[in-house]
């Protein structure tokens, strides 16, 4: 049985587990994994009856293996639904889209823009945890509210939300140079980093040696040390990649070629 660390202690070495809509309390005594037990960690649960037996940790492998099927599955069902829902929705009388949506944007470039989708909506693109308790992740179109958390703008949501809708200029305004929207998706993923970046280099510039300015470098420094990249950064920035790939393919060369 699956189930999530939701609280423990080191003191007494004593936590409940969160798992089959039940609060389990479990022990040291029953942890079997090499690394101490934390909060929010996904734990295999073995029972005895009603009585706890055993608790190891999952893997991160194991957990990434199984994000990607679950990811796998659910493109499988939504791409099928929105790559009809396309060429329904493509306009009879339009010149050249005779094949409709799906034959005019390809299956490829379809199902590589769905991916970045349901990553940028869906998955953890980056986290912040400057305490170690857990802290709190973001996906890339839920970027603009780290603001609070990071004291700077990063990332910004429109910019993800017009990547999401690119694919859909090239399908009305029927121009090679419609093909460069498809840079969107991988602008919007790097434009985080960018920020950032441009952040930190703000809070250090025209720092001196006094105390305060080695605080407050100090500090920019353990912020940066505290975030980290997400498995939907990575699918993103794959998604992306191949998503300018085709696009910049579609403008240099002819139609066909």
């Amino acid at each position: 049985m699956r189930g999530r660390i939701i609280h423990y202690s080191g003191n007494d070495g004593r936590g409940l587990i969160a798992a089959d809509n039940r609060q389990l309390p479990f022990e040291i005594a029953h942890w079997r994994s090499d690394t101490a037990p934390a909060v929010n960690v996904v734990v295999e649960v073995s029972m005895s009856g009603d009585a706890l037996e055993a608790v190891t940790r999952v893997p991160d492998d194991v957990l990434l293996k199984e994000k990607a099927g679950q990811l796998a599955s659910k493109l499988g069902t939504a791409g099928g639904a929105a790559l009809q829902s396309l060429k329904d929705a493509t306009p009879a009388g339009m010149p050249g889209t005779s094949a409709g949506a799906l034959q005019f944007l390809g299956k490829p470039l379809l199902v590589t823009h769905g991916l970045f989708t349901f990553a940028a909506l869906m998955l953890p693109f980056l986290s912040i945890d400057p305490l170690g308790l857990g802290g709190k992740s973001f996906t890339l179109a839920g970027l603009s509210e780290a603001s609070e958390d990071m004291g700077t703008s990063v990332g910004g949501a429109l910019w993800v939300w017009l990547a999401i809708l690119s694919i859909a200029l090239p399908v009305f305004w029927r121009n090679r140079v419609a093909w460069l929207a498809l840079l969107l998706p991988l602008f919007a993923t790097l434009k985080p980093g960018i920020d950032l970046a441009f952040a930190a280099s703000t809070a250090t510039r025209g720092l001196n040696d006094s105390f305060e300015s080695q605080l407050q470098r100090q500090i920019v420094e353990q912020l940066l040390d505290a975030l980290q990249i997400g498995f939907g950064a990575w699918v993103c920035v794959l998604a992306g990649l191949v998503i300018a790939a085709i696009g910049a393919k579609r403008v240099l060369l002819p139609p066909g070629g």
